[in-house]
């Protein structure tokens, strides 16, 4: 019994230690180009949000329309700007 039980540990740390060897790491480069775009998604997030904000908070201002072309360009598409 624990013949078997010591040969199926040790199947079961090969089969680990394989799995996790085959994972190929990101290059230095691969990493830095990934939190740049996580941070420009980040950043376009919130100019939208804020364009948004300015749009329904000072729907008279005088820069509405400026903030509207700006959400038009930069929101995806299938997604409306307020009409405000």
């Amino acid at each position: 019994m624990l013949k078997r039980f010591a040969s199926l540990f040790f199947l079961a740390a090969i089969v680990c230690l394989g799995v996790g060897a085959c994972e190929q790491k990101k290059t230095q480069a691969e990493v830095q180009a990934e939190k740049v775009k996580t941070f420009r998604k980040q950043q376009m997030d919130k100019a939208i949000a804020r364009y948004k904000e300015l749009i329904t908070k000072y729907p008279d201002s005088e820069f509405v329309s400026e903030a509207k072309a700006h959400l038009q360009k930069l929101q995806p598409a299938g997604t409306a700007a307020p009409k405000k």
